[in-house]
């Protein structure tokens, strides 16, 4: 289960996510719950957990900070691909990066070639997120590369909705300025 806590305005480090995840570990071990992550994002934290008594793990880490929303991590039901990809976009936009990965693998299972290889681009840029939510600096730049080599592949301009060359540049730029920021993905206006 996902917890997300509305608390902006943090910035992720090394330090900061040691301490996030000490607390809540000790906050929901009352409820024999484990604590699997957490993630520091500029809108809220994510927390996840595994538990058998959500209530109880959304009680102790409302101590924290209010409650933004809870999600149980579960399969999208019977969603069409388009639908998949359209969602992805919709999650990494509002900066919910692990959501996204999970969803773009759900597509990427399926494929292969080209396709497979944008989608593994989409997948690494999230993980790159994901790995500075955590303040791991240098694995973001790390997976930004990576995601800039599967994107190059793709001889679109977009995928779905996504506008691949927009993203292709973004993360050029943001490879050669060596300083971290946050995007959003640009979509056409058709699917």
């Amino acid at each position: 289960m996902i917890v997300a806590l509305k608390l902006e305005g943090l910035n992720a480090s090394p330090e900061l996510h040691k301490e996030l995840l000490e607390k809540a570990r000790g906050l929901i071990a009352p409820t024999r719950s484990r604590l699997v992550d957490v993630r520091i994002g500029r809108r809220r934290i994510e927390i996840d957990t595994l538990t058998s008594n959500p209530e109880s793990v959304v009680s102790a880490l409302s101590s924290i900070a209010p409650i933004e929303y809870t999600r149980e991590v579960e399969a999208l039901g019977s969603a069409l691909e388009g639908e998949l990809v359209k969602h992805a976009v919709e999650l990494f936009n509002d900066e919910r990066f692990w959501e996204t990965h999970e969803t773009l693998e759900r597509v990427w299972r399926e494929k292969s070639g080209e396709e497979r290889e944008v989608l593994s681009g989409l997948i690494k840029l999230a993980a790159a997120y994901v790995n500075l939510q955590k303040g791991k600096a240098a694995s973001y730049f790390r997976l930004l590369e990576a995601a800039l080599n599967h994107l190059a592949r793709w001889r679109g301009v977009k995928y779905y909705s996504i506008d691949i060359e927009a993203l292709r540049v973004e993360i050029r730029s943001m490879l050669e300025a060596g300083s971290p920021r946050f995007i959003t993905m640009s979509v056409c206006d058709t699917f």
